[in-house]
């Protein structure tokens, strides 16, 4: 995160959940468990496209996710305001644009991380 600048309100953004069908993937023996079995395949939530098939609502308007207290992982890990949420913005037109969105990687643990951070 940028010091000085306002944390974005995930509520009104949503651009993490839409940005890439690999990043909900489950990581560990029991991510994932509460999720119901029609949002989850192959190891990972469902999605439809690039957009969680949790994800209820408009991107950069008003947005919940569906599992949110069952979410994986990588989502809880997620953090608003850091250089990845920016990049994801940008991506979809928040935060004026411009930045690189972010690569992510699978580390060695099974957690993904992105490029950069």
């Amino acid at each position: 995160m940028r010091a000085g600048e306002a944390i974005p309100d995930c509520q009104s953004c949503g651009c993490c959940c839409a940005y890439s069908w690999e990043w909900p993937a489950f990581v560990g023996e029991r991510d994932g468990d509460g999720i119901p079995p029609h949002l989850k395949e192959d190891g990972r939530m469902r999605c439809d496209g690039d957009r969680c098939a949790a994800l209820a609502g408009t991107i950069g308007t008003d947005v919940h996710c569906r599992v949110y207290d069952d979410r994986p992982l990588v989502c809880m890990e997620f953090a608003a305001g850091s250089d990845a949420c920016r990049a994801v913005r940008a991506h979809f037109g928040l935060d004026g644009g411009g930045a690189a969105v972010p690569e992510m990687h699978r580390t060695t643990s099974g957690h993904q991380t992105t490029s950069g951070e």
